[in-house]
């Protein structure tokens, strides 16, 4: 058999799995059927270039990548999405082949592999086919997922934009788009719910139209539909968080219920480790967490939602891999749920990530996510800290800046240039050997005083003008050995290993650099160590006023070095 031939009979094995699926008990394909449906598609090749049904095969491709992902072969059908990605690609370098509705049933489908950027680049390809105003509801459905994948990836403000495009987009083209609409207002309640100044009227609003087009969605397909339980768990939980928020305790445990029954029956039609039953015991975790407050037994209560949200990380990590935007959102609610119920000392010294050189841009995407989430205070313990002040590096600068315009506090520790590392700063063979006498002139000289310190003081300046009651730099007169970053929810540590100044700024990640969450000892004994810090460290103008006081210091350290050196040499020669 040729490609095509193992293409078209993959996708009829397939469809025969997932019928057979509905009716078995568990849930799931059986091992057999598995493998053989591997096998078929381990055959399916890239479509021939020459083929003159290029949208009929991408169709196909596209339509198997959607049965094995129903299935839960996570990874052959992100295999077969990447295959049919490139090949796209290629066959599109000089012109266009594929309709917008391919690319966006592309974009959906690696959004439901967690690949959000790479999703959202790809349907901002399908807007781009998408013509206005046709009568084609593509348009329309492509906005909604583009405001869905900005939801998830946490940027609430490009999030409400798609949705708003979306629905306009469809109030203006005549007929209905179920599906699309339920999309646009459930991301419009999502953001109404995760803004800053949560404005109830405003949400009591989305919550109707949204009900709505849940209602109208539901009505279209059956209660087992995995779009039917998403629609009837995003409700319950806006309906409980409404209720809540009136205080209205009988209301709060109705819907309470209401997510127990849609989690039982995700587990029921769709099976215990289907993303969506995992969404719905989340969802149940933490509601059930957040009306578990005061009263008797509210402390057992508690503990057992922790317990359930962490029953649906372990789920999580097994079904849809650790690295998933589900996982990671699920963990980050768990660490927040932990770190409200257990002891400072009973936290487990746990490590969620850690990040090697060839892992630089993955370790800033991450640093960057965790400063523009944070709303409250910012802290970081550095030797330099130019990757946060210089704006030429275009690493964390923006970010801070952003941060800082919306009211977050910036508390910043760094080392003095005249801390003890500084003897240790390399110099040119040529050139005079360091004292006590020249130090300070050789620090003053260097490109780490130069190039990095002075231009992140001036920048310290700068921003603190311009944010004169949110910013705040602090130096220590001692090396400090590892950067720390540390926001409401996770701490980052990277160690230095070089002593030498010259090679701690202006680089990469060049050791490794580790993530915690809130839950973790290592966030607790990261921010009792800043607390301590920031109390005995001097501020900039205290640090100006005595700043002679710090050279001294330091010349006096290379004065005891050098006569260290000079007895040891005086010992070995009386010896002799």
């Amino acid at each position: 058999m040729d490609s095509a031939e193992y293409l078209s009979d993959a996708i009829v094995i397939a469809e025969e799995m997932l019928l057979e699926e509905m009716h078995a008990t568990p849930p799931g394909p059986r091992p057999r059927d598995r493998s053989r449906l591997a096998a078929y598609v381990k055959h399916v090749r890239r479509p021939d270039p020459t083929d003159k049904y290029q949208q009929l095969r991408a169709g196909q491709l596209v339509h198997l990548a959607k049965l094995l992902s129903a299935l839960g072969m996570k990874t052959l059908s992100l295999s077969v999405v990447d295959m049919t990605l490139r090949h796209m690609e290629i066959l599109e370098a000089d012109r266009e082949v594929y309709a917008a509705s391919v690319w966006n049933e592309l974009g959906a489908l690696l959004a439901e592999h967690g690949e959000l950027e790479r999703s959202r680049l790809v349907l901002c390809r399908a807007l781009s086919r998408a013509e206005r105003g046709s009568h084609v509801p593509e348009r329309g459905r492509i906005l909604a997922n583009l405001g869905a994948v900005s939801l998830r990836r946490g940027d609430l403000g490009d999030a409400g934009f798609w949705a708003d495009k979306a629905l306009e987009e469809m109030d203006t083209r005549p007929g209905d788009d179920p599906d699309a609409r339920l999309t646009a207002d459930w991301v419009r309640l999502e953001v109404a719910r995760g803004e800053t100044d949560r404005d109830l009227h405003r949400i009591g609003d989305t919550l109707q139209k949204f009900d709505r087009s849940a209602e109208h969605s539901i009505a279209l397909k059956r209660g087992d539909h995995p779009a039917a339980i998403a629609a009837r768990r995003a409700l319950a939980t806006a309906k409980f968080e409404a209720a809540a928020a009136a205080h209205d305790v009988e209301l709060s445990e109705r819907q309470l219920s209401e997510l127990e029954i849609v989690r039982l029956n995700a587990s029921a039609f769709l099976g215990a480790t289907h993303r969506e039953t995992i969404v719905a015991q989340a969802a149940l975790a933490v509601a059930e967490f957040e009306a578990a407050s005061g009263g008797s037994g509210s402390l057992s209560r508690r503990q057992r939602a922790v317990s359930l949200l962490g029953s649906a990380e372990e789920m999580a990590v097994e079904s849809l891999g650790r690295e998933h935007a589900q996982t990671l959102a699920i963990r980050q609610a768990l660490a927040h749920l932990r770190a409200a119920t257990v002891q400072v000392d009973d936290l487990p010294y746990r490590i969620d990530r850690t990040y090697t050189p060839q892992e630089n841009d993955v370790r800033n995407t991450a640093k960057k996510k965790a400063i523009d989430a944070e709303r409250n205070v910012i802290r970081l313990t550095a030797h330099a800290g130019a990757s946060y002040f210089l704006a030429d590096l275009d690493i964390f600068y923006w970010q801070i800046h952003r941060a800082l315009e919306r009211g977050t506090y910036f508390h910043v520790i760094l080392s003095s240039p005249w801390n003890n590392l500084a003897i240790f700063m390399q110099h040119g063979a040529d050139s005079e050997p360091v004292s006590h006498q020249n130090i300070v002139d050789r620090v003053r000289a260097s490109t780490y005083y130069q190039e990095t310190f002075l231009p992140v003081i001036e920048s310290y300046k700068d921003l603190r003008n311009r944010f004169p009651a949110h910013i705040e730099l602090k130096l220590t007169p001692t090396d400090i050995s590892g950067s720390t970053l540390l926001t409401s929810e996770a701490g980052f540590f990277e160690p230095y290993i070089t002593m030498n100044p010259l090679q701690r700024t202006r680089r990469g990640l060049s050791v490794f650099e580790h993530q915690f969450l809130k839950d973790s000892k290592y966030y607790e004994d990261s921010l009792a160590a800043f607390h301590t810090q920031w109390e005995l460290t001097s501020t900039w103008e205290q640090f100006g006023m005595h700043e002679e006081k710090h050279m001294e210091r330091l010349r006096a350290l290379m004065t005891t070095q050098s006569d260290d050196r000079w007895g040891k040499g005086k010992r070995t020669e009386q010896e002799h």
